[in-house]
């Protein structure tokens, strides 16, 4: 149960800069990149840049 809110704070909400709806992702385990800075939307899957 504590990881479990570790786990929550570390999530990021975002507006995402191509479809402008808000997406969240885990940071920086959702990063599609090594150096933690590109994550994807999760409604249409466009990745973004989030530094």
């Amino acid at each position: 149960m504590i990881k479990d809110s570790i786990e929550e704070q570390k999530r990021k909400t975002v507006c995402c800069p191509k479809c402008g709806r808000q997406t969240s992702f885990a940071f920086p385990g959702d990063a599609i990149d090594e150096e933690g800075e590109f994550y994807c939307c999760q409604h249409f899957g466009w990745p973004f840049h989030y530094k």
